[in-house]
Order: C-alpha cells, then structure tokens, then sequence
C-alpha cells in the first residue's frame, strides 16, 4: 500500500470526524453544509467504513503472516480501550450537563437524548452505562465500535478466505438482523441499542474487505457503475434537498417509503453510501494529479493528522460537542435567534480549531518509534501485496 493511500484514508477519516463534530451541535450554522443534508446517508457510514478499512489494512497483513491469534488479541485490546474511552468519555458528559443545569436550570439539559433516566435512577442507570446497555444520544457510536472490534477477527478471517465469503456471511447477518429484529437490548429501559451492530456489521465488513482492493490499486471505473453511481447520488441529492426547494415536502414523501432507518441501517441508506464511496474511490484514482496537491497541502496535512489521531480527537470533538450542546440550550431561553445563531457558530469554529490543536500536541509528542511503527504498517501492507500474488494461480 503505498503511502498516498495512506495519506488518502486519514484525510478522510479527519473530514469525517470534522463533520461528527458539527452535526453533534445541533443548531449551529455549519450543520447545513454536512454531507446528511445532500444525501440519505451521513457520517456514522463513513465512520464505520473507514475504521473497517483500517482494521484491514492492519490486521489482514498480520493474520496473512502470523495467524489468526495475534489478531484477535490486538482487536480484544482495542475494544477494551475504546469501552475505557466510552465510558469516561459519557462520564465528562453527565457532568458537562448537570453543571450546565445547576447554573441555568433548564430541564432538557438533564431530561434530553437518554440523560433523564441517569439523573432520575442514577443507579440503574450507571449500571445500564456499564453495560453499554443505556446510551447516551450523541455518544452511542463507541459502542457499536466497540462490538464491531470483537467482530473483526471473524471479518478479517473470512476476508483471508475470500472477499466474496465475507460479504455473504455479512450480508446473510444483516438480512437476519433486518428480517427477525434482531439487536442487542437496552437495560434498563426498553428497546435496542441505536446503533444495530448486526446491521452495521455489514459496513464495517465492506471497510475489511475493501482494504484487499486497496492493496492492490483500486481497479479503473466501470461506466456502468459510475453512471448508476451518480444516478444514486443524484437522486438522493434532489429529495433529501427537496429538489433544491423547488419541491416542498418531497423529502418526506419519499423517506416515507424509502428504507432509510438509522438504527438498522436502511437499505436505501446503505445503498446511497455505498454509491457515494465508490464514487470518491474512483474520483481519487481518476484525478490523482488534481486531488494530490489538496490533500497533501497545508490545510490536507492538517486534516490528516485528524484522521491519524483519530480516536483522542473523536473524545476531544465529543467533549467539546456535549459543552456546544449545554451552551445552546442553556441560553435558548434568554437569546434571540439571531445571538443563538452566533454563538453556535463561534462556539463550532473554535472546536473545529481545537481538534486541530489536540491533533497538532499530539504529532508533535511522537517518539521516534511510535513513526517507526506507523512506517511498519505500511510496511507490512506491501508484504502483504507481495505474498498474496505470489501465491496467487
């Protein structure tokens, strides 16, 4: 894997995490221009793809050498850290909120998005915490990482087998899932975790297996694809957009009888995702001359170390997320629209500038051995390439 596929996946994993930050503070000018709003999938697709597609890109070279057991081994150490994150992360945010609420009394700071029943029943509700079993809204996708960290291993294993058995093991999950209800159970109140992992498994394994292609050189554009891609794309662009405004009410109408759920990754979500990630795929390869100096600029650079730092700057972007939400709702009630307006997007402006500066501390703390690591991953992608086609018919 060369390094420009490298560079390509942080840029992305950190334009990403920029957009879960903004659309994270409800309200704010900036959630406007969010790709949620031009297309009938968001952010938590890309999310997972991506951590799918790293999760290959670092563990298939390393099952293909070692074995399964190293793997597995280095996914149970990632789920465990990322519960640690969660946690402490969901911790900072009951308290951002109570204080919040202390100083302004407004209810929905400690009534909204999951919070009354931990503030009401803190002990069944810390414990449903624990257990991942109660989430909080805005602080549920660690979780849905978390079990698709102990899949991993089974992902990557069935992609050393063949890309096709993955994605029918997947596939034939998700169907089961969509068809028979299955998810995991809140506790202690009712219903299923808001973020499917039997559902969302299937991105997440399509990020795995995905990484088999990048290891290669993504393949050129089929026009066929490209033309049913834009299709797509387009198409959605025009509903969720109520055809620019020229059509009132068509996104409803058409959501109405659309696949598009969240919690169980709709069909048409899932489509709309995968139409639009081809479509980068091939535009990165096809315009490689023009994208190159973008993303390998300042600003590109910059993005990139969101991305190569991306689970400190996610906690950062969720801390400063849970604060943006407690500011605006605590001053809802005494501002104008438009002093609301401003507030928001200073308030998003200044986070955006602090994840950058999270990132920035962070590659500037890096021991000489932590970037040789990084270097052996890539590394460890080219011998991978290698041994794949040696031993190839």
């Amino acid at each position: 894997m060369s390094a420009n596929r490298v560079r390509d996946i942080d840029f992305w994993r950190g334009a990403v995490l920029i957009a879960i930050l903004i659309d994270h503070i409800p309200g704010n000018p900036l959630e406007k221009w969010t790709p949620r709003n031009y297309g009938l999938s968001d952010s938590a697709e890309a999310f997972v793809f991506l951590s799918g597609l790293s999760v290959g890109l670092i563990y298939l070279p390393r099952a293909f050498k070692y074995g399964l057991e190293p793997v597995a081994g280095g996914c149970l150490k990632r789920a465990l850290k990322l519960y640690g994150v969660h946690i402490a992360l969901t911790v900072a945010a009951l308290a951002v909120f109570g204080v919040a609420y202390w100083a302004s009394g407004v209810p929905d700071l400690i009534q909204a998005h999951g919070r009354s029943f931990v503030f009401a029943s803190p002990g069944d509700g810390l414990l449903g915490l624990a257990l991942l079993s109660h989430q909080l809204g805005y602080f549920n996708i660690l979780p849905l990482y978390i079990v698709l960290m102990l899949w991993a291993p089974v992902a990557v294993a069935l992609a050393l087998r063949g890309p096709v058995l993955a994605l029918i093991v997947s596939v034939g999950l998700y169907a089961a899932a969509r068809a028979f209800g299955l998810n995991l159970p809140n506790w202690p109140e009712p219903g299923g975790w808001f973020f499917n992992p039997m559902a969302w498994q299937l991105v997440f394994t399509l990020g795995v297996v995905s990484a088999i292609l990048w290891r290669d050189g993504l393949p050129r554009p089929a026009p066929w694809l490209v033309t049913l891609s834009v299709a797509t794309v387009a198409g959605a662009a025009l509903v969720v957009t109520n055809e620019g405004g020229l059509a009132p009410g068509l996104r409803d109408t058409a959501t109405a009888h659309l696949d598009v759920a969240k919690q169980d990754l709709g069909l048409a979500r899932l489509i709309h995702f995968i139409a639009l990630a081809y479509l980068i795929a091939m535009a990165t390869t096809a315009f490689r001359r023009y994208i190159a100096p973008m993303v390998r600029g300042a600003f590109g650079s910059a993005v990139q170390s969101l991305g190569r730092n991306s689970l400190p700057v996610f906690a950062a972007g969720s801390v400063l997320s849970a604060g943006g939400q407690a500011a605006l709702a605590a001053a809802s009630p005494h501002a104008s629209a438009g002093i609301e307006q401003f507030v928001g997007l200073a308030y998003t402006v200044a986070s955006i500038a602090a994840l950058f500066a999270v990132a920035h501390w962070i590659e500037c703390r890096k021991t000489p051995a932590e970037i040789a690591i990084a270097a052996a991953q890539v590394a460890r992608s080219r011998v991978f390439r290698a041994l794949s086609a040696s031993s190839s018919p």
